[in-house]
């Protein structure tokens, strides 16, 4: 009995986190959609949220090289996974991950304004390499490899003679870019920007994250594309937490007939 009133708690609360981080991820939706993107040429002096859309422009940082295409960018995040086997069922585990970004520019065609990526919600479009196991990774993922302890090469095989035995796992490196060029939304709050100089297209503000803005969100597609990536994680986690919500009040049920 003790038992199963601790696996219905599990259940529970499994549900209750669930719907916590769905719920956080509509929320953000709601946010990015109550409001139009504004020209960059009305965040002059604007203190507050706001949200903007154009191109992503390199500013005076440069770029950054992706870990894994050695791609320069304006920002990335990474993600390694292993397949990993438990009895019957497989599923991804999850070895290292990390980001990176400097500031960057968004020109709308009317004018600029420098946004600082530190701290954002980034939805960059996803490029997935998955690697068999016993597969030589190509050079980049095998110089990435090399130089972390994070996760180790999977192309160990054993000899057998009548076959070869793979000894590692799947492995799967997802790469995500904002690239030079691409279309960028933001939603961010503005602050004091640097001092430029006179005749500047720069507008008088910087687009970061703070305690004003209620979401500090960067993605590589326009606003309605942004809230459907966010929307589409935030519904099957509500959707979940709902399914095992109702599962564990049942089985809840059950145990006090």
């Amino acid at each position: 009995m003790v038992l199963a009133q601790l696996f219905a708690l599990a259940v529970l609360a499994a549900a209750g986190y669930l719907l916590l981080i769905g719920g956080r991820r509509l929320k953000t939706v709601w946010h990015i959609l109550r409001n139009d993107p504004l020209p960059v040429r009305e965040l002059h002096g604007r203190r507050g949220p706001v949200e903007i859309e154009g191109s992503a422009v390199e500013g005076d940082g440069g770029t950054v090289e992706a870990p894994f295409t050695g791609s320069r960018c304006l920002a990335y995040t990474y993600q390694v996974e292993e397949l990993r086997s438990r009895g019957k069922s497989e599923s991804w585990k999850t070895l290292d991950r990390g980001m990176d970004g400097v500031d960057f520019v968004v020109d709308d065609g009317t004018e600029r304004v420098l946004v600082d990526p530190e701290g954002a919600d980034v939805h960059f479009e996803s490029q997935s390499v998955t690697v068999p196991a016993g597969t030589e990774l190509p050079d980049r993922l095998a110089e990435y490899v090399g130089s972390t302890d994070a996760v180790e090469p999977q192309d160990r095989t054993v000899n057998l003679l009548v076959t070869a035995v793979n000894l590692g796992n799947r492995q799967r490196f997802t790469e995500r870019r904002l690239d030079v060029g691409e279309t960028v939304y933001v939603y961010g709050q503005a602050g004091p920007g640097p001092t430029v100089e006179w005749g500047s297209d720069f507008v008088d503000a910087l687009v970061g994250d703070g305690d004003r803005t209620p979401a500090f969100v960067i993605s590589d597609t326009d606003e309605r594309g942004t809230a459907w990536r966010i929307a589409r994680g935030g519904l099957w986690r509500v959707g979940a937490g709902l399914v095992a919500v109702a599962f564990g009040v049942v089985f809840a049920v059950q145990l006090a007939l």
